[in-house]
């Protein structure tokens, strides 16, 4: 049991590790940073745009974090917000013509990367890799929601 969680632990930090650093690295390439990826590659793939909420939920962030992305996205001219409503959380975010062009460089190294870090697996090593990642996930989610539970 010890050995399962040490490998698991250690296996997902050095994921998580060296994903940060492959975004921090590609990102300042393009005079950005690595947080910004989540945001322009889901934008990227959301041709109707996003509200804030939904891009939140589709990077897996909060509202203030999003926010404060998308205003330095906004001020490197790669996104805007179509302001056509009168509650500013529900508006469309949107790419610009310039940011259609970096997410677009972003998919692709996105998709070479992915290649080179999968390279060995299969697609049903992959698709069975997801499930349990997923089932996993699940489950941590609901353990981590009974500690969300007010103590009296």
């Amino acid at each position: 049991m010890e050995q399962r969680y040490t490998t698991f632990s250690l296996l997902l930090i050095n994921i998580s590790r060296c994903v940060q650093k492959i975004k921090n690295v590609e990102m300042a390439a393009l005079g950005l940073k690595g947080r910004q990826v989540q945001c322009l590659f889901a934008l990227y793939n959301c041709v109707e745009g996003a509200s804030l909420t939904k891009l939140g939920e589709m990077c897996g962030e909060d509202k203030g974090m999003m926010s404060r992305t998308v205003k330095e996205l906004s001020e490197e001219g790669l996104v805007y917000i179509d302001a056509n409503g009168e509650h500013k959380y529900k508006n469309p975010i949107r790419l610009t013509p310039k940011g259609e062009s970096v997410a677009g460089i972003v998919a692709e190294k996105i998709s070479s990367i992915l290649e080179e870090g999968g390279a060995g697996i299969s697609d049903d090593e992959r698709t069975q890799l997801y499930r349990s990642l997923g089932i996993i996930s699940q489950n941590l989610t609901e353990i981590c929601k009974k500690y969300d539970i007010k103590q009296k």
